[in-house]
């Protein structure tokens, strides 16, 4: 039976030298051996790096994970592996490991943050099983023009993604609680989102017509006023005379733009010295009929009924 090199200074050739001395048959039997063993190794390996890395089961290993883990699994990322968000290198996470398994510690600290880049891998990446926001007011605004992180929105607690109700006061201060709140009072109970539609695509965060349009025109009768508002005024938008975050009536600055168009009844004293609103009935705007002059005119009742007035006193 040959024997293997001896002295503790056996070369590489002595090894080869050595088993080309062996039997077939062992040799044959020590390659399968060694194959099974890199195998097995090597299956152990990728098993142990595939768990560690790919299993939320390894985080819930932790005991002080679990509050953690209950908040993810009923989330809207329940089926999003820890580590799709939660990216680090193998160093850091090996590092974190050690640092449980020495100290034991009793909270969970800040690890694996969550850039915004990670969020968009998803959210800007066009797959329609999530939902896609590169396009929508909000996001534009926050996320592309403030460079605003998304977990500072969708995280203000551990994997509670939803923001929560009272998200925007954490910035918006003046515009939630302060000197620029909301000042209608049956407006008091809206979310900000519902006039600032965070994901109406490609549209400014502001409320645009529709958005008003979209509550008032179901409003009953008595509680709107002339709507839906006439052809003349069909560019503008509410806000240009309806300032929520300012006053509670609406700001109606007429002469703004109707200063160089004054015929001449408007320019009468009796006339100029009352508001627009008086003849002008909001959202309707354009005179019909007797009724808006009799309120003032009530000696005229009768003064060639039924004509409308402006069919001899023309205001053009």
């Amino acid at each position: 039976m040959p024997t293997a090199p001896s002295g503790g200074r056996a070369t590489l050739r002595d090894l080869v030298a050595w088993l080309g001395r062996l039997p077939r048959p062992t040799l044959v039997a020590a390659a399968a051996v060694a194959l099974i063993g890199l195998a097995a190794a090597a299956y152990a390996g990728y098993t142990a790096y595939d768990y560690t890395m790919n299993n939320p089961a390894f985080c819930r290993s932790c005991h002080i994970m679990e509050a953690a883990w209950n908040r993810w699994a009923s989330s809207e990322h329940r089926a999003v592996d820890c580590h799709a968000c939660h990216e680090q290198s193998i160093t850091e996470s090996a590092r974190q490991v050690i640092v449980f398994a020495i100290r034991r510690p009793h909270r969970v600290g800040r690890h694996a943050e969550v850039p915004a880049e990670r969020c968009r891998t998803c959210h800007a990446s066009g797959n329609p099983r999530w939902r896609q926001v590169a396009e929508t007011a909000g996001h534009r605004v926050h996320a592309e023009r403030r460079h605003v992180e998304c977990v500072v929105c969708h995280s203000q607690a551990v994997h509670r993604i939803r923001p929560v109700e009272d998200v925007c006061v954490r910035c918006h201060q003046a515009q939630t609680a302060g000197a620029r709140a909301i000042k209608i009072a049956q407006m008091s109970d809206f979310h900000c989102v519902d006039c600032h539609q965070f994901l109406r695509l490609d549209s400014p965060l502001r409320p645009t017509r529709l958005t008003c349009l979209g509550c008032h025109q179901a409003l009953p009768p008595r509680k709107t006023v002339g709507f839906p508002p006439p052809v003349v005024h069909i560019t503008l938008t509410c806000s240009t005379c309806h300032k929520p975050h300012e006053r509670a009536q609406p700001v109606v600055g007429c002469s703004s733009c109707h200063a160089a168009a004054r015929p001449a009844l408007h320019r009468q004293p009796a006339h100029s010295a009352t508001t627009c609103t008086t003849c002008h009935r909001p959202h309707a705007w354009r005179v019909e009929g007797r009724q808006t002059c009799l309120g003032c005119h009530q000696d005229r009742t009768t003064h060639n009924a039924p004509l409308a007035c402006a069919s001899c006193h023309p205001f053009k």
